[in-house]
């Protein structure tokens, strides 16, 4: 699917986080399919509630899976390429969150 998908896709490491409030405004849960995009590549402005990227999807495939996710907050820590995920898009596409991280590959849906 990533290959029908538009864009360049990217490579980087998946790791998840406790879903809550985030910088787009909004507070999301553990359970549902989200992410949090690194910083460099979020490109936040004055006020990130308004930012181009929120709500948008991305496509993201792993050693166990793919799922599309909505971005919903950044990830300050994480090198651009990276991606944080909730625990339920974490275990679709890299397994047990033992493992803790993975390698993803993932593009920016249209």
């Amino acid at each position: 699917m990533l290959d029908k998908i538009k864009g360049d896709a990217l490579s980087g490491v998946g790791t998840y986080y406790n879903a809550g409030p985030g910088s787009c405004g909004e507070t999301d849960t553990n359970d549902e399919l989200v992410v949090a995009i690194n910083k460099p590549q979020m490109h936040n402005g004055p006020n990130p509630n308004v930012n181009p990227h929120c709500n948008k999807y991305v496509y993201v495939t792993g050693p166990n899976g793919e799922t599309k996710a909505r971005i919903v907050d950044t990830c300050p820590l994480c090198p651009e390429g990276c991606l944080d995920l909730s625990p339920t898009v974490f275990q679709i596409v890299c397994g047990e969150l033992s493992k803790g991280k993975c390698q993803i590959d993932w593009k920016f849906m249209q």
